[in-house]
């Protein structure tokens, strides 16, 4: 007998609503540190439960279904990292590395129950907005950031193509936060210094991370809010990574004018963002990112294709070009040069 007609749509939707399900298994278990604590051996689950401060029937079922993901391997009782969270959750700083990223997915997890509200309104909900009150929150966010930004920063910079003679090159990173693109440009060119131009609550983690790196002769920060301070002069390079989906599009536009004012005639200006098609309804990673933006931010959104190349233009840029970089990125850059 076939199914009946509906059956494959109805499937689809179920899969997508469900599609929490896997997500907050991941999140819990990187919460409660399942994977840090399986870093050097199997253990059963007995053995975990002091450490992770959890009931023998709520962490067994947990372990469980972390197995039946590939999370976790189950071998005569004893669980074990499956080679998937070896490579990327089980010990913090190292290269794959993303604990903390997967962490802060679990608050914006928390906000989107909020989306219907947010909708109703057009406004951030206010409980989403006490979620940033915390101190450690600024410095758990850009460091999950980072350990996205550490792997794809390498392949931007070299996707970059910038002179490398003894001109030094100046490079004005606005908004960029962790610092992990300025570091990278400057472990690429050595002839290149950055500056991060940032917010105070940003600056002291910034300044951390850049110490760790070894770089703070190269990669400076200043503090300052771009939305009213001045960016300085004499730059080579502007970028601008993640930044204007926070703004409303006036915002967007001014942001993109003062970074043309900061640099030099034949500079260049670099912008990361996630991209809307000229229709809005696609591609959807960003259509879904607009949502988080209407969760998370007062006026921001994200940009269509269109209105960038505008605003550039506008700015006083020449026509801006489409840098592709290596597919597993997942990056696109905007990139035109001061005329």
């Amino acid at each position: 007998m076939n199914p009946p007609s509906y059956w494959e749509h109805r499937q689809q939707l179920l899969n997508t609503l469900r599609g929490y399900r896997p997500a907050q298994t991941l999140i819990t278990c990187a919460e409660l540190g399942v994977f840090e604590a399986l870093a050097d051996s199997p253990r059963t689950a007995e053995d975990l439960i002091s450490a992770l401060g959890a009931t023998m029937r709520g962490l067994t079922v947990l372990l469980n279904a972390a197995v039946a993901l590939d999370l976790l391997e189950k071998r005569d009782g004893r669980y074990a990292n499956s080679p998937l969270a070896m490579a990327c959750l089980a010990r913090p700083g190292t290269e794959g590395y993303i604990g903390n990223f997967i962490k802060r997915e679990g608050a914006f997890l928390r906000r989107w129950s909020n989306l219907t509200q947010a909708v109703r309104t057009g406004e951030r909900p206010e409980e989403n907005r006490r979620d940033e009150d915390p101190e450690d929150w600024v410095r758990g966010f850009e460091l999950a950031l980072y350990e996205l930004a550490r792997s794809v920063a390498p392949a931007i910079a070299e996707a970059l193509a910038l002179p490398e003679d003894d001109r030094p090159l100046r490079v004005i990173d606005v908004g960029g936060g962790h610092g992990g693109y300025s570091l990278a440009l400057a472990r690429r060119y050595p002839n290149l210094t950055a500056t991060i131009f940032e917010l105070p609550r940003v600056v002291p983690v910034a300044r951390d991370i850049i110490a760790d790196e070894g770089l703070a002769d190269r990669v400076c920060v200043q503090e300052g809010n771009f939305q009213t301070d001045d960016l300085g002069t004499g730059y080579d390079v502007a970028l601008l990574f993640g930044v204007m989906v926070g703004e409303a599009p006036e915002g967007r536009a001014a942001l993109i004018k003062k970074a043309s004012t900061a640099l030099n005639p034949g500079g260049r200006i670099v912008v990361r963002e996630f991209m809307l098609d000229p229709d809005r309804t696609g591609p959807p990673e960003s259509a879904l990112f607009a949502l988080q933006m209407l969760l998370a931010t007062d006026s921001g959104g994200v940009s269509a294709t269109d209105d960038m190349r505008r605003w550039l233009l506008d700015a006083g840029f020449a026509s801006p070009q489409t840098l592709a970089l290596p597919a597993w990125t997942g990056s696109t850059l905007f990139v035109a040069e001061r005329l």
